[in-house]
This record gives C-alpha cells, sequence and structure tokens, in this order.
C-alpha cells in the first residue's frame, strides 16, 4: 500500500508541475552533475523553469533562470528533432538571474557557432524541443572562423561570449517539449 501511494504522490506533483493556466506547458531546468543527477539549489546548483506555447504560428516562451554566476554569458540551445541551435547569449544580472522572452520562427542558429553551424528548420509541423543552457565560451567579440564557406552562414554570426572557451552545461531540461507550429 505504501508503494501505491508513493506512486500516486509522484504522478501528481509530476501533472501539476507540466501544466499551467493559460494553456501554456513549463518544463523545469537543473544543473546536473557528471551522472547527470540533479544538483539542488541548496547545494548550489543553478535552476530554471521554461513556460512556453505547445502549439502556434511561433514557439512562444519565457525562461527564466538563477543560480547563474553574475555578470557571466550563458548560451541558450534549443535542440529540435534532434538539431542543435545555439539561439542567443545573455549574461546573468547581479543576482544570478537571466530571463528570455522570446517567439522563434524559424528555428535557426543565433549566435557565432563556427563549424556548428545548421541549417534553419521552419516551426511549422511536429517538434521535440529541449532547453539547455550553458557557459558562453565564444570569443568577447567578432565572429568565430569556421571551415564551413560563408554562404552556409557559419562563421557570419556574432559573438559575446566570455572569451575564456569554456562551454560547460549549468542547465538541462527536465523532460522534452512537445511544439506544434501552424
Amino acid at each position: 500500500m505504501a508503494a501505491i501511494l508513493i506512486v500516486f504522490l509522484y504522478l501528481g506533483g509530476t501533472e501539476e508541475r507540466a501544466t499551467v493556466p493559460g494553456g501554456l506547458q513549463r518544463m523545469m531546468l537543473s544543473q546536473k552533475d557528471r551522472d547527470f543527477a540533479i544538483i539542488p539549489p541548496a547545494l548550489g546548483g543553478a535552476t530554471g523553469s521554461v513556460w512556453y506555447s505547445p502549439r502556434g504560428t511561433a514557439l512562444s516562451f519565457r525562461l527564466q533562470a538563477s543560480g547563474l554566476h553574475a555578470g557571466r554569458r550563458y548560451l541558450l540551445e534549443l535542440s529540435v528533432d534532434g538539431t542543435v541551435y545555439t539561439v542567443a547569449s545573455h549574461v546573468a544580472d547581479a543576482s544570478g538571474e537571466v530571463v528570455i522572452d522570446s517567439t522563434i520562427t524559424t528555428f535557426a542558429e543565433g549566435v557565432c557557432v563556427g563549424d556548428n553551424f545548421d541549417r534553419p528548420t521552419p516551426a511549422s509541423g511536429a517538434h521535440e524541443v529541449e532547453f539547455w543552457m550553458k557557459n558562453d565560451g565564444n570569443p568577447a567579440s567578432g565572429t568565430m572562423p569556421g571551415r564551413k564557406r560563408a554562404s552556409e552562414g557559419g562563421s557570419a554570426l556574432p559573438c559575446h561570449g566570455n572569451g575564456d572557451g569554456n562551454y560547460d552545461y549549468v542547465l538541462l531540461n527536465d523532460g522534452t517539449a512537445s511544439f506544434i507550429g501552424e
């Protein structure tokens, strides 16, 4: 009987966590160790949430992260159907928070990625999306040279990083967002 009660409480908590009023979905972000175990905020782990619309003409979302290093730049990556797009670079404010409100009509690279450039994907259709944040180890300015031709766009995107080559992940999603682009 105790095992059934535990499972019931766990499923109730998961369901409550995933749905918010207004038709939006919520996904939690957590800092994880090398074994992908969550590092709780009480032990110094960063945390965050993403609220997103599960369908529409564009993917609209609000990401809020805390427990980051103040003044440090972080990259937001979206893994869309297995293709990773580095969409933005943001600096954590004085309290270690980053807030991003965005609407994406086309999944595409948004900052320098060098040879990691992937061709854009329209938001239309069914997609599985993951939200990740990592340190922005890119150069502080300029562009990142890549072997790809300029016509592919890989080296034409601007860099705004920390300039230290540190690309360690700090936040990983605790699930996958299903999005249907209309």
